[in-house]
């Protein structure tokens, strides 16, 4: 399975012809397992390298709430950090996490972690990212660089994420 997107919302994006940026893996983890970790995002920079700090307003993911976070830079040598906030638009527990960002009236994006259940010990995991605007389209090429980076980076940390280790704190 791939993921299709949110339906019923902004679709600018569809004329990109390289948008979706989208990505999954196969992992031998339980999709309850999986969620357990994620749901914890102050600890998303310890196994997604392309996140340096996140966190959640209110301190736990809820649709509605705020995403904060800052993202490492696409290139060691590259000499940034690039702050984000996002609302969180969609979540249901154990299948997927959608917030959007908007930046200035000139873009808007949308990105969707999403996984599901292959058995009992196994899951897929995916990223999924779109954007739209003329901000978007005027520093395109940053961009599709950027969400290519976060869906590598998210894809081969959760490769590495333990199956069976205590909740973490």
């Amino acid at each position: 399975m791939t993921y299709s997107g949110p339906k019923g919302v902004r679709t600018g994006w569809q004329e990109d012809p390289e948008l979706p940026v989208e990505g999954s893996i196969e992992l031998d983890i339980p999709v309850e397992r999986l969620w357990q970790i994620f749901r914890h995002v102050r600890l998303w920079a310890r196994w997604n390298r392309s996140i340096w700090m996140a966190g959640v307003t209110g301190g736990q993911l809820a649709e509605g709430e705020q995403l904060v976070w800052a993202f490492q830079p696409i290139r060691p040598e590259y000499l940034y950090k690039l702050p984000v906030t996002a609302r969180l638009v969609d979540m249901v527990p154990e299948r997927r996490l959608t917030w959007q960002v908007t930046i200035l009236p000139g873009m808007h994006a949308r990105h969707t972690y999403w996984m599901e259940p292959i058995s009992e010990a196994r899951c897929r995991f995916g990223s999924w990212e779109v954007a739209e605007g003329p901000l978007y389209r005027l520093l395109r090429p940053f961009w599709l660089a950027h969400f290519r980076f976060v869906r590598d980076e998210s894809l081969a940390g959760a490769r590495h994420l333990p199956p069976a280790h205590a909740t973490p704190s």
